[in-house]
């Protein structure tokens, strides 16, 4: 077979063992794409497989086109056009297209309607909060309703949604059909509340008469605990909390009745809490059937199944059929799996069902980034110590993505945490061609994370990052307000200063919460920016604001929602106006009773009220609201009457709303989102009719499930500016610059209510009616064994980001640079970046130090001026 492309000796190795099963750990950047290609054509070309006998399972659609064209034209490089068209109708495809498929074919053996449509992730989220609802509604009026009522009004309707939605969404990932929590066993009272009854009145009798501050709140604990006990029920585990004291504190408290009776307390405070722990597992596991009923009988209706049916119904099929699992596995010659380490154990039984020892797996735990999506990189883990036992595993290390500067510098870093564990990037053979762009290609900019330092700039009382920043970082962190002006000034200098062009830069971060600080730090500086991904077109303020004036247009009594359009450009009225407006709805009926009396219907007169607020409001801001109130008050009587597409192309044009917008940096950019929200509802109306409170509805829900809604593209997605997204949506891109930013921010431990590992231990953070929070002693148990978990997955992300960078890389934070603290599990990453490579020879370091912050930032950085659009 020729060989058009050259392959290094490791990628030969995985590419021509096809004599058994083979796991492939392949390092970022490591061309394993190229790989599973060339073995998809050699099986076919060397060794006769037909090209529908090989399965290529990948973990996105987009992925699965693009190893499809990749094929396809391997084949044809090779002129075998036969094979190539063969390619068009392959079994490339996701493992949620796999299931598909084979269920089409055995729709009435899987017990499908063979008309079936898979549900899209969106209409599946939609469905997922109306089935709650739904089912809230059915346990509401269901037996014991005193006790399930109780326990929505400790927990709330949205805190049990979240805790049932997600729940039912990790045990499908499981492999359960139909979920439900695992039974408990009661707790039991083995005399808890006599013993500290004794242990409480032992421990005031050794008290005595001693006095002093802190017996005196001993004394008041051991008295209140009394008081507590004289009911008759168990006491909530909450009120048992506040119930204790230091025992070393004072001489007094540190006699054995007072130990006994701190034993004593934390025994009782256990059998509470498992008891109160034990009634709300019964009452969720109630509900979470309750769920699914409601969730199964919506996608039937429907005659839909979502991605989880997808896999499971193709697993109950292969295992009630065994004949058709026989056929599947003896129909390929080849199984191959790219991305391996995101597969979770119902993925990887339904692969193991169909293994021969033909199964081709090729992945990167270190890459493993999808835990909240139920992914389980001990899958991979236990994969590839089997094959290293088998001799059956192969290593492909070499990187062809990064220049040899930006390797070393990862390498370095990656190997201070995960040190023997680490296989370090090797250069591919142009990583060292021609000189670089910029030097060094690796830098550290560094702020001080320490607020206090920050504060000490400002007066008493002051927004220390407004003070500081600008208007613009109002509510910022002063030390991540310093980071991100000083990132959008090196951006800066490296692009429009510099020899890298806007479009070949990207701006990652861990998460969305603060992309638009970074976001409005350089378009301060004039650079426009691109936001792919979070809720980059949700949050854009134009969308904002339409969906703020749709929303008081259905209800001007939206008092938040009516004030957002007063303050936007659709009405253009100053702070002080909204003020007071606000003071005069207080004696009106609220906000919008204040302006009709402002501006009443024509041929009214205006009353006492309204000449009041006139005569108090600017002259500007009058002129405005009377033209934005019979504006108003007009197309609230039109809604009914014209399309939801031009009720906000109306909004926009009449109100000058668009020359406003276009009038701002990447103004083109911004009226493209407001495009794009008026074709959502024109499409909206074609499907649902022309119901505006509806459509407010479904934008907020979308909002709501969307994760990854980018911003509206203009012509083509190659716009001329820099990227804003998140690690996860960059996976499996490459830059010439990666910025990796807000790495000051400390790590996001999974915060669910109710956990449940694999083995079946349940635990719940318990609410009291009082509002009251606690961890029941399971869930302290379970988190302790996930903390450590957590804190991998971040450091894997952070991989992630850093190996997207071609050229250059920048990795942006914050961390106390006085005290320069030791990394720790969820603590910021800034303290292993900097301990790792600020001493680098090849690296360039930037701190930001509040007291020399006129030299690393004097005032023109800290408040930039942007250029006119």
């Amino acid at each position: 077979m020729s060989a058009e492309r050259s392959f290094t000796d490791e990628q030969l190795r995985a590419i021509e063992r096809r004599d058994g099963p083979l796991l492939v750990s392949a390092g970022a950047g490591a061309g394993k794409t190229s790989v599973l290609v060339e073995r998809f054509v050699r099986s076919v070309v060397e060794d006769g497989a037909p090209v529908e006998s090989i399965l290529a399972i990948t973990f996105t659609e987009k992925a699965a086109a693009q190893l499809r064209t990749r094929v396809r034209g391997r084949f044809v490089q090779q002129g075998r056009r036969e094979e190539a068209r063969a390619a068009e109708t392959a079994w490339i495809s996701t493992i949620h297209g796999f299931c598909a498929r084979v269920l089409r074919t055995h729709a009435l053996r899987a017990g499908l309607d063979p008309e079936f449509r898979v549900i899209e992730t969106l209409e599946a989220e939609r469905l997922r909060l109306e089935a709650f609802d739904l089912a809230l509604a059915d346990y509401l009026g269901g037996e014991a309703r005193g006790e399930r009522l109780d326990l929505v009004v400790r927990y709330g309707p949205d805190g049990l949604a979240d805790m049932v939605r997600t729940t039912y969404a990790h045990l499908r990932s499981l492999g359960h059909e139909h979920p439900k929590l695992p039974d408990l066993s009661e707790p039991r009272e083995a005399g808890e509340v006599e013993s500290l009854r004794g242990a409480a009145r032992d421990a005031l009798a050794e008290l005595g008469g001693s006095s002093g501050k802190r017996v005196g709140e001993a004394r008041a604990a051991l008295e209140s605990c009394l008081e507590l006990l004289e009911a008759d029920c168990l006491p909530d585990p909450a009120a048992l909390e506040p119930l204790c004291f230091p025992a070393g504190a004072a001489n007094a408290l540190k006699g054995p009745a007072c130990a006994h009776y701190l034993e004593a307390r934390g025994a009782l405070a256990a059998l509470c809490s498992a008891r109160a722990e034990y009634g709300d597992h019964g009452r969720l596991r109630d509900l979470l059937a309750a769920y699914g009923t409601r969730y199964g009988e919506l996608k039937r209706g429907r005659s839909g199944v979502d991605f989880d049916d997808l896999e499971l119904g193709a697993a109950r099929l292969f295992e009630e059929h065994p004949t058709v699992c026989a056929e599947y596995a003896e129909r390929f010659t080849q199984i191959m799996v790219d991305e391996f380490q995101d597969t979770n154990r119902l993925q990887n039984s339904l692969l193991g069902s169909l293994d021969r020892d033909n199964l081709f797996r090729v992945g990167d735990e270190r890459q493993s980034i999808y835990r909240f999506r139920h992914a389980d990189v001990s899958v991979f883990r236990e994969h590839r110590d089997a094959a290293r036992a088998a001799g059956r595993a192969e290593q492909i290390t070499v990187n062809f993505r990064s220049r040899r500067e930006v390797l070393e510098a990862i390498d370095t870093l990656f190997a201070s945490i995960w040190g023997d564990s680490f296989v370090p990037l090797r250069e591919g053979p142009a990583a060292r061609e021609g000189e670089p762009r910029v030097t060094p290609c690796v830098e550290l900019i560094v702020s001080d994370r320490a607020p206090a330092r920050w504060k000490q700039l400002v007066a008493e009382g002051e927004d220390a990052a407004e003070a500081l920043f600008g208007e613009s970082m109002r509510a910022v962190p002063a030390w991540r307000a310093a980071e991100a002006r000083s990132l959008a000034r090196r951006i800066e200098q490296l692009t429009l200063g510099g020899p890298f062009d806007l479009r070949e830069v990207v701006v990652l971060v861990r998460a969305t919460t603060n992309l638009s600080v970074y976001e409005r730090a350089l378009e301060e500086r004039g650079i426009p920016t691109y936001v792919l991904g979070g809720r980059g077109y949700w949050s854009q303020q134009q969308v904002s604001d339409l969906r703020a004036y749709l929303s008081a247009l259905a209800n001007p009594r939206d008092e938040p929602a009516l004030y957002s359009v007063l303050g936007s450009p659709l009405a253009g009225v100053s702070l002080d106006a909204l003020v007071l407006v606000a003071e005069s709805g207080r004696r009106a009926h609220g906000a919008w009773g204040a302006l009709e009396r402002l501006v009443p219907p024509e041929g009214s007169g205006r009353e006492g009220g309204g000449e009041a607020l006139a005569a108090a409001l600017p002259e500007e801001d009058l002129r405005r609201l009377e033209a934005f109130v019979p504006r108003f008050r007009a197309e609230r009587a039109d809604a009914p009457r014209i399309s939801l597409e031009r009720l906000i192309d109306r909004a926009v044009t009449d109100s000058g709303y668009d020359r406003a917008v276009l009038a701002l940096p990447a103004g083109d950019r911004r009226m493209a989102n407001v495009r794009k929200l008026m074709r959502m509802a024109r499409e909206f109306e074609r499907e649902d009719g022309r119901d505006l409170r509806a459509f407010i509805d479904f934008v907020a829900e979308r909002d709501l499930v969307s994760e990854r809604e980018g911003q509206a593209p203009l012509e083509s997605e190659d716009v001329d500016a820099v990227r804003l997204m998140t690690v996860h949506r960059a996976k499996g891109l490459e830059f010439p610059v990666v910025c990796v930013a807000d790495l000051g921010k400390k790590g996001r431990e999974d915060d669910s209510a109710l956990r449940i590992t694999e083995d079946g231990s349940v635990g719940i953070r318990l609410a009291s009616i009082q509002g009251g929070r606690m961890d029941s002693a399971q869930l302290v148990q379970i988190k302790e064994r996930q903390r450590r978990e957590d804190e991998q997955e971040e450091r894997r992300v952070f991989y992630v980001a850093a190996t997207r960078a071609q050229e250059h890389l920048i990795l942006s934070g914050a961390t106390d640079l006085e005290k320069l603290p030791e990394a720790g599990d969820m603590e910021e990453p800034m303290r292993w970046v900097r301990a790792a490579l600020a001493e680098q020879p090849g690296v360039r370091l930037e701190e930001v130090r509040p007291q020399e912050l006129d030299a690393a930032l004097p005032e023109a950085e800290c408040r930039p001026a942007a250029p006119p659009p």
